[in-house]
């Protein structure tokens, strides 16, 4: 029985600016992305139809992005054969890091394989933009630029070796996104120049620098995440640094110097009773979990 086994990682956003309101309703957006050592793991085996397992997430298995990812490979390939998937959940569901759009991904490109479907790159692409705006990035992974709603991707070189340290406020906020962008205010809504700032560190091979880094929902989110404005505040004191906002949020980050900074942080992070995390940007969206190195050291 084949069988196929995946790191899925999770992402950052760097920056994320929102430049304008356009006249289809949706936002145009600038953000800089990288995958990150966090990640969920996925099995994928041959079976005779198409079952999903999630262990350590609390939804519905047949309404989770990885089995709509692989019905949606499955009509699109017109293929009859099934598979059998397990994702075993650690990177925070609904945390602004990506785990969801990373499965689904990842559920692509493994049944792809697996089916021997060989469906191109290009193509893989553009399935995985019907299954949420984050999930293109993740068909490749490392670093990009993300343009428009977040579909329009250029491929930027990663960052080698650069560490983080992450804190996830939990919550329970519904919708949370579209209450985000609902919340947006004139101030909130900038240029892109700081993501062209940074993404040209990146091309130019040049450390990042936290006066390049930004999001415009840092605002928003302290008034729709109760509890975020007071863990925000005490991760920085304790760290003695400044923390950014990933994505939607409500995951925080800050840049470390190395790995021994990364864990020193983690560990004083851990006094907030928090999800923390101590991780290190990865050039790629997955690995083989038996080639992949440990880049993540947790403080549940």
């Amino acid at each position: 029985m084949a069988r196929l086994v995946y790191r899925c990682y999770a992402k950052i956003n760097l920056t994320l600016e929102v430049l304008r309101r356009r006249e289809d309703g949706y936002h145009e957006l600038a953000s800089l992305v990288h995958t990150i050592g966090l990640a969920d793991d996925l099995h994928i085996e041959s079976a005779n139809e198409l079952l999903t397992r999630a262990e350590g997430l609390d939804i519905e298995p047949d309404t989770n992005l990885v089995f709509l990812a692989a019905e949606l490979l499955a009509s699109a390939t017109r293929v009859r054969a099934g598979a059998e998937l397990t994702l075993n959940k650690r990177i925070p569901a609904a945390a602004g890091l990506g785990g969801g759009s990373s499965d689904a991904a990842t559920t692509l490109v493994g049944l792809n394989t697996l089916w021997g479907t060989g469906v191109h790159l290009a193509e893989l692409t553009r399935l995985a933009a019907e299954l949420g705006s984050d999930v293109p990035f993740f068909v490749r992974g490392g670093a990009a630029l993300m343009r428009g709603r977040g579909e329009d991707l250029d491929v930027l070189p990663p960052v080698q070796g650069q560490w983080f340290v992450i804190v996830v406020p939990r919550h329970d906020v519904l919708d949370k996104t579209k209450r985000l962008y609902a919340a947006l205010e004139p101030t909130d809504f900038s240029s892109g120049e700081l993501t062209v700032l940074a993404a040209h560190r990146l091309r130019q091979h040049l450390p990042l620098i936290e006066d390049h880094l930004t999001n415009a929902f840092s605002r928003s989110a302290r008034v729709i995440f109760p509890g975020l404005s007071s863990a925000w505040t005490k991760a920085e004191a304790l760290c003695g640094r400044r923390f950014f906002l990933s994505g939607a949020g409500p995951a925080l980050f800050a840049l470390a110097a190395d790995r021994p900074d990364a864990r020193r942080q983690a560990a004083r992070l851990a006094r907030l009773g928090l999800p923390t995390y101590a991780t290190r940007t990865v050039k790629h969206a997955r690995a083989s979990i038996r080639l992949a190195a440990d880049s993540t050291i947790g403080y549940p």
